[in-house]
């Protein structure tokens, strides 16, 4: 058996199989723990016949470790055929990105394939090309396609000069930053159709609105009618219903411009809309409206804690990787099922001092997924006081480094959602989770993850050690370590982690 110890070994092995696998692309890995079983699924742009796939599956079972009692292999034929292309980027951006795609239909997607490489376009408004070249679509979306088609991808954007809209990211428009919390909901009455029969009569808090389909209602406080440059009428409405105010954009049908015109301040309406983001701004775009009475005796229920964001705003994530973790090619044992079963967001915290009326002044995290470092997040954070000589020496952060740093307050939505769904891991937690449970609460966010500790972990699975500080634990597994930054840190607590989670299944297995 002779085993490979990397993904481009093995992929390479079974490439050289023959010349129509050339292109040849691992879609997934599928392991069943239970059954000791590992399937993987191929994807190629030739057609593949039972005897190859026959001596694909022969060369896999060669290159698994033998800890998989069986292994099975599919293969699928997909070519980077550019109408299929055009379509998963288009849907793609219609489920991740509504705000992006709300004025983009699948012509506005082409593409070009030139040998193993397929670049496309994507047509956008300047805002929303923008968008999605700062923030990490087009590389997201690279990566999507390139797992679903047998071709490398490179995405561009061109600018839509032939669209006609209106600038919804005006200051004319109210803005909601807050997250939408489940079964918070107005029931309006006597709903009278302008639009639509079918809309309904509940709606939700306009504080609880996130970006997509929402259904809205309230009281009109401003209607305001303008026209494009073409001459087509449009209306903006305000609307307040007592949790927070919003408006948008209603560009009227033939049918319905009288009724809409009609409609004025003190009247009720209940609308189904759209919420997007483009640049940090919220904007809506009204679809259908209907009349209505809006409840005289409506009491918001207490509000709870928000959501993370849908989406990151500011700091996004970056790929990581790490040297320490196996992967299923490798002949040692598989890693323990608590974590790869679990996702984890292992952090470090650099702050002006130890005091718990200090401040934040870096975050460094990085993310464990299947039980291999997958992702980082780090930002510095602006402090509201000049940094003392001591806190330069001991984190190498200076003034000027944080100068143009975001405030906490700009940076912890989007920590929230690296953080969202996982187990929190850190060195003396106690102490970071103090900080970060402190800035959470002041934003309106409530830290309610689980906290898995590694200086605890090795005062109970280590022995012999001088102290349990994390220089100390890391010379021990031979973890690199270059101390007081907080990713530095961040990355060697979790390849420590890795190490005593190993150490604790053993322990566990054994007693």
């Amino acid at each position: 058996m002779a085993v490979v110890r990397s993904y481009d070994e093995f992929i390479n092995e079974i490439k050289g199989l023959d010349e129509r696998l050339k292109n040849l692309k691992v879609k997934a890995v599928e392991v069943d723990r239970y059954a000791r079983s590992v399937t993987y699924r191929f994807i190629c742009d030739k057609p593949v016949d039972d005897e190859l796939k026959k001596r694909i599956a022969e060369k896999a079972v060669k290159l698994t470790p033998e800890t998989f009692g069986e292994v099975f292999v599919k293969v699928e034929k997909i070519a980077s055929d550019n109408q299929l292309v055009n379509l998963a980027a288009y849907e793609y951006l219609k489920k991740n990105y509504p705000s992006v795609s709300i004025f983009m239909d699948e012509s506005d997607v082409s593409s070009d394939v030139i040998g193993n490489v397929v670049k496309y376009t994507l047509k956008l408004p300047a805002d929303g090309a923008d968008y999605v070249t700062k923030n990490g679509a087009l590389k997201k979306l690279d990566e999507y396609l390139s797992q679903r088609f047998c071709s490398d991808f490179v995405g561009t954007t061109e600018i839509k000069t032939d669209v006609e809209k209106v600038n919804l990211l005006s200051e004319e428009v109210y803005e909601s930053e807050l997250q939408k919390i489940m079964h918070r909901t107005i029931k309006v009455r006597d709903v009278v159709p302008i639009d639509d029969v079918t809309l309904g009569d509940s709606a939700q808090y306009i504080e609880d609105l996130e970006n997509g389909a929402v259904t809205v209602c309230g009281t009109v406080t401003s209607t305001e009618e303008r026209t494009t440059k073409t001459g087509k009428p449009f209306f903006i409405i305000h609307i307040d219903d007592t949790t927070g105010r919003t408006g948008g954009v209603y560009f009227t049908k033939k049918n319905t411009y009288p009724k809409i015109k009609e409609i004025k301040e003190g009247d009720a309406i209940i609308a189904r809309a759209t919420l997007g983001d483009y640049n940090g701004r919220q904007s809506l775009t009204f679809e259908k409206i209907n009349r209505c009475t809006f409840p005289e005796d409506f009491k918001p229920e207490s509000k709870a804690k928000k959501n993370p964001p849908r989406n990151y705003k500011k700091i996004f994530p970056e790929s990581a990787t790490t040297i320490k973790v196996k992967s299923v090619f490798d002949e040692e044992t598989a890693l323990p099922a608590e974590l790869t079963e679990k996702d984890y967001v292992v952090f470090d915290l650099e702050t002006t001092g130890l005091e718990r009326t200090e401040e934040i002044i870096e975050i460094g995290a990085v993310k464990i997924r299947g039980g291999k470092i997958a992702e980082q997040w780090t930002t510095l954070v602006k402090a509201s006081k000049p940094l003392t000589e001591e806190n330069t020496k001991l984190t190498g952060i200076t003034d000027e480094m944080l100068a143009d740093a975001p405030k906490i307050g700009e940076v912890l939505p989007d920590f929230m959602k690296f953080i969202d769904g996982t187990v929190l891991v850190a060195h003396n937690a106690d102490f970071d989770m103090s900080f970060l449970r402190r800035d959470a609460a002041a934003e309106e966010y409530e830290v309610r993850n689980k906290v898995a500790d590694t200086m605890v972990m090795a005062r109970t699975y280590l022995s012999g050690l001088a102290n349990n500080k994390l220089n100390t634990v890391a010379d021990y597994f031979g973890v690199v370590f270059r101390h007081h930054r907080a990713l530095s840190d961040a990355y060697a607590t979790a390849e420590v982690f890795i190490e005593l989670m190993k150490i604790k299944a053993n322990r566990e297995k054994n007693d």
